[in-house]
């Protein structure tokens, strides 16, 4: 679909393709089978929080490779990611069952 919007005028011998194959076959191709291939063996709340930390090691790596500052609200984020993650390992958010549930599951045995 992208094909039409291709500018072939500007690739040229220099283009650097080895880059771009690099980028395309290692770092988006390997890296999500390494991914999904690992993820299949964790259990679901580890996946959670993974996916949770997933974008702020993003950012992290962004500001140490490229010098990305981040705004005090963006830090605020970061470490409310890292409490969901952590409530969601740790299990914070469970709620007990409800008194009513209780005596149904009592009759169902």
């Amino acid at each position: 679909m992208l094909l039409t919007l291709a500018h072939f005028t500007s690739i040229s011998a220099t283009f650097p393709w080895g880059i771009l194959l690099t980028l395309g076959i290692v770092h988006t191709g390997v890296m999500y089978q390494l991914l999904y291939s690992a993820i299949q063996k964790l259990p679901t709340p580890i996946i959670g929080s993974l996916s949770f930390i997933y974008p702020l090691v993003a950012i992290v790596v962004d500001s140490l490779a490229f010098g990305h500052t981040l705004s005090a609200i963006q830090w605020l984020g970061g470490i409310l990611i890292l409490f969901a993650a952590a409530g969601n390992n740790l299990g914070w958010g469970t709620k007990e069952k409800a008194p009513h549930q209780q005596g149904l599951e009592q009759k169902a045995r």
